[in-house]
């Protein structure tokens, strides 16, 4: 499985470039499983991890739970938290 990555706010300083594809031997994964492998590629992995721990992944559609499968390819977009007023 082939899943595109676009990143968003902050995230993009932790990735070589703002969209990439993450790829997958297995028909599925959770959207856990996504934030982990953006971790692994991620050019300072341990700074990187609570921000993507924290991020929300977002389809075009809606906002997705860390429980959910997803099992096919698609655009996977990377929210990071944000603060301000």
């Amino acid at each position: 499985m082939k899943i595109d990555i676009k990143l968003f706010g902050q995230a993009k300083d932790y990735f070589p470039t703002s969209h990439f594809q993450i790829m997958s031997e297995k028909e599925s994964l959770t959207v856990a499983e996504i934030k982990m492998k953006l971790i692994s590629q991620a050019l300072q992995p341990e700074k990187s991890r609570a921000l993507i721990e924290d991020s929300a992944l977002a389809t075009e559609v809606r906002v997705l739970q860390n429980h959910e499968q997803i099992t096919s390819g698609g655009v996977i977009f990377v929210l990071p938290p944000v603060c301000g007023g």
